[in-house]
């Protein structure tokens, strides 16, 4: 059985890497990285510095909120891991627009207008509707190598966590990169323009692997004004994150990951509450199969809050992946949570779980399904946390060739707790989501579509609303 395992093994190595340069080109290839590759590295070395500066310079309060969404997804999408492996499934593309120094530009724009019949997701005579104009015009900016080539319509996430999945990191060929995202919009509101805004994405990703270490660093910033179902209105939040990773293979089927992560999230509304997270998370992982990658993990976690008392968790998690060719992708975590509160409260063990699959009965046919289940500090008032529990899914049918039909829906839970001593959490809001859309693509680049989505919250308390969008939206990328 040892023997049958490592050949089918073996010829997974070997399937992966005929996605990669031949070995005459191989050869060329690293030559002319490790030339750019220099002035590319002394650029990641001092944004590290910068970065751990910063980080330790914001550990300052500050005035804002943790506004995690329940999920009203465009699209139901499989999760960022399995993004990532979707790259192997896609042909090699065309390099960036622009070459320059070993940096390689991919740019991109999209447009909507979008009508929106409850724009502060507010019930009765409090709802205002509202056309939306948005404009998104964004560059994604790679330099280095991230193992293999780039499929067209790789979006970031997916490029940032190819290089550190552990089911392929190993068997992949090096990657040393640094990639840069922007991507600006601009919101223009036709009646209400005091919610005009021009809401900021930039995230960085740098990777340097040896010959058994990967070594990764993240940093993301977001700031938008937008609905937060937590808090009922429409405000503006800004989350800043640093993640810094590590795998390290102990031979060719299994490795072990320490992990990082700093979130600091805000909002400009002095009602509601701001907070600071910090996480380390431990893995070991061990390739069963060709297809199945199992791993189990530890997590430790301290949350400061503002206006409430600190609270620490502790996750134990058993993670699996498997991919069955082109058909199928599964990731899947699930475990338990451990939270205690330094207000007084009594410590509480949930469980928690994220799950992600992809099907693909046939070429035209793409059927998504996602789950979660996770504890999270409330926006809308700090001295509570909410448990939210999930599921969605989605279809992606193409038709005639050029013609694509969405369809999507999704239903969440939300229910309240204290996390301090002495306050009464009642509060349980139940959510819908359904969507429905189609595309046509114009060239593999440019694209249009329309789509119509409808949510509403149940809730118990005054938190409840029904939403309805139209829009049409095209967009370019290279």
């Amino acid at each position: 059985m040892r023997c049958l395992a490592k050949e089918e093994f073996n010829r997974r190595k070997r399937r992966e890497q005929r996605l990669f340069y031949g070995k005459a080109e191989s050869r060329k290839l690293r030559a002319e990285i490790n030339r750019s590759f220099l002035f590319s590295t002394f650029y990641f070395l001092l944004l590290l510095t910068l970065d751990l500066v910063f980080a330790l310079g914001s550990l300052a309060p500050c005035h804002g909120a943790e506004p995690v969404q329940p999920i009203t997804p465009a699209e139901i999408t499989a999760l960022d891991e399995m993004a990532a492996r979707e790259m192997l499934l896609k042909p090699p593309p065309k390099s960036g627009m622009i070459r320059l120094a070993g940096f390689e530009l991919f740019p991109r724009v999209s447009s909507s207008i979008m009508y929106d019949d409850n724009i502060n997701i507010q019930s009765g005579t409090n709802q205002q509707s509202d056309l939306i104009w948005s404009l998104s015009p964004g560059a994604t900016v790679l330099a280095g190598y991230p193992g293999l080539e780039i499929p067209l319509g790789t979006t970031f996430e997916g490029l940032r966590y190819l290089p550190r999945q552990p089911d392929i990191a190993l068997s992949a060929l090096p990657a040393k990169m640094l990639v840069f995202n922007y991507l600006p919009t601009f919101k223009l509101f036709a009646q209400h323009d005091n919610y005009n805004s021009i809401d900021q994405l930039a995230q960085f990703t740098g990777i340097y692997s040896f010959s058994r270490l990967i070594l990764g660093l993240d940093q993301d910033y977001v700031k938008s004004l937008d609905t937060i179902a937590d808090v009922g209105a429409r405000t503006t939040s800004t989350y800043f994150t640093t993640r810094l990773t590590s795998m390290y293979g102990l031979n060719d089927r299994t490795s072990v990951e320490v992990n990082g992560q700093y979130r600091n999230t805000s909002y400009e509304d002095p009602r509601f509450t701001g907070s600071r997270q910090w996480e380390n998370q431990d893995w070991i992982n061990r390739q069963m199969s060709g297809k199945v990658n199992a791993g189990f993990g530890l997590t430790l976690g301290y949350w400061d809050v503002d206006r409430s008392g600190s609270q620490t968790y502790e996750q134990a998690l058993l993670r699996a992946i498997y991919r069955l060719a082109e058909k199928m992708d599964v990731t899947a975590s699930v475990g338990g949570e451990w939270r205690q509160y330094s207000s007084g409260v009594s410590g509480t063990l949930d469980p928690i779980f994220k799950i992600g699959a992809t099907y693909r009965p046939r070429d035209a046919t793409t059927i998504t399904v996602e789950g979660h289940r996770f504890q999270q500090s409330s926006a809308s008032s700090g001295s509570q946390n909410y448990t939210e529990t999930g599921f969605g899914c989605g279809v992606r049918q193409r038709l005639f060739q050029k013609w694509f039909v969405n369809l999507g829906g999704s239903y969440w839970t939300v229910d309240y707790r204290a996390a301090q001593s002495g306050i009464s959490a009642s509060r349980s809001d139940t959510y819908y989501s359904a969507r429905a859309g189609v595309d046509y693509q114009f060239t593999e680049r440019w694209s249009v579509g329309a789509f119509y989505q409808h949510r509403s919250d149940s809730s118990n308390v005054s938190f409840g609303f029904e939403n309805n969008q139209v829009a049409i939206q095209g967009s370019w990328q290279f």
